[in-house]
């Protein structure tokens, strides 16, 4: 996977805000209307953000709340079957899914079921590297592990989760490492594919159903899912590329375990922001950890499945070439979230620049009227 980096963001994954509101609304349920939801902030900076969408060629969902309130919604482009999307069309958010992996081990961490200083020794002992290794090292990209994805051929994966996961851990395995762990920064899917089989070991239930049990039920994610459930299931409103229904390897069960495999919609993905950074779960400390523990080597502060992003926010940005890009943005002082997410291609390019884009105009003109 090609990995794309700016100051504040960085996207990934090829098999990989906001605002203070005038008015006040419910969250919103799929039937609502765009045009209900605008009313909960001026028309003219509605228009200014949808002018800047529009202007920048996106096709896809874009939401923010301010607490328990949906601020804005933009909803342009079609679903693979050349049909409108809609609000609650779920999509793959690439590697926003590694904050859910971070979640994961944090929680453990809670339990005291592990450290984030205990070496991959541990839990994978035929590692001749593991010695090196800590979680740690793992969560902020300071391991020095190569990216699998430039190991293996995801178009070669088969069926069977196992014999992938397999395949892929001999690759890192017998690799050497980039750089000695702790002294550098290297984004790598290495980490979270290794993250998602230690939570498996400690808790020993498979990944996908320990975050299931612990994220998605209790926050209530009723169209959050996985890749590998995307085709043939008709219970969810999944939108695929607008140019084709399918990715070579993309759905292969292990492929993008714990570094991008999280399918899910806006309304699923503000329960997601909210409950992850409220104390529900995780505790407030792991949270903080999350969010503020940022690799020193990396410019990019990269922290566990989080990177600093404006206006002392924190979020991801996922892609998974060429069509799906997605962003979320959290920022608890503000009490301000943000989802974008797009089937397009054009959209996938442009989607870590959304919380710049509309950050400058909220927040912006929010200071703006204090001073008046």
């Amino acid at each position: 996977m090609r990995i794309i980096i700016t100051r504040t963001i960085c996207v990934i994954l090829c098999i990989s805000f906001i605002m203070i509101a005038a008015g006040c609304t419910n969250r919103t349920k799929e039937s609502q209307s765009t045009e209900t939801i605008s009313e909960t902030i001026s028309t003219g900076r509605k228009a200014q953000m949808d002018a800047v969408l529009t202007d920048n060629q996106f096709k896809g969902i874009v939401q923010i709340t301010k607490g328990s309130d949906v601020i804005y919604q933009y909803v342009n482009g079609n679903d693979d079957n050349d049909k409108p999307l809609t609000i609650g069309a779920s999509m793959p958010i690439g590697s926003v899914s590694k904050q859910f992996c971070a979640a994961c081990i944090m929680l453990l961490c809670d339990q005291n079921k592990l450290s984030l200083d205990d070496t991959l020794e541990k839990f994978f002992p035929e590692y001749k590297e593991s010695k090196r290794l800590t979680i740690k090292n793992l969560l902020n990209m300071s391991s020095g592990i190569k990216n699998y994805l430039e190991l293996v051929n995801p178009s070669t994966m088969g069926t069977n989760e196992k014999d992938n996961v397999s395949i892929i851990k001999n690759a890192i395995f017998h690799e050497e490492l980039r750089f000695d762990p702790g002294t550098d920064y290297a984004y790598s899917n290495s980490n979270y594919f290794l993250l998602a089989e230690i939570v498996e070991q400690v808790s020993g239930v498979p990944y996908h159903e320990f975050l299931r049990k612990n994220f998605f039920e209790p926050f209530e994610m009723t169209h959050t899912g996985f890749t590998d459930e995307v085709t043939g299931n008709n219970e969810w409103n999944f939108a695929l590329s607008e140019t084709e229904s399918t990715q070579e390897g993309f759905y292969e069960p292990g492929l993008t375990k714990g570094a991008g495999d999280v399918v899910s919609n806006a309304e699923d993905m503000d329960k997601w922001m909210h409950g992850l950074s409220s104390g529900k779960v995780i505790s407030s400390d792991a949270f903080r950890q999350m969010t503020q523990d940022a690799n020193p080597e990396s410019g990019e502060e990269y922290c566990y499945g989080f990177w600093h992003m404006p206006y002392g926010g924190a979020g991801h940005v996922g892609q998974i070439p060429p069509h799906f890009g997605a962003v979320d943005y959290i920022n608890t002082d503000r009490d301000v979230y943000l989802f974008a997410v797009s089937n397009s291609g054009r959209g996938m390019s442009y989607v870590q620049e959304i919380p710049q884009a509309l950050l400058s105009i909220l927040f912006e003109k929010e200071e703006e009227t204090s001073l008046s």
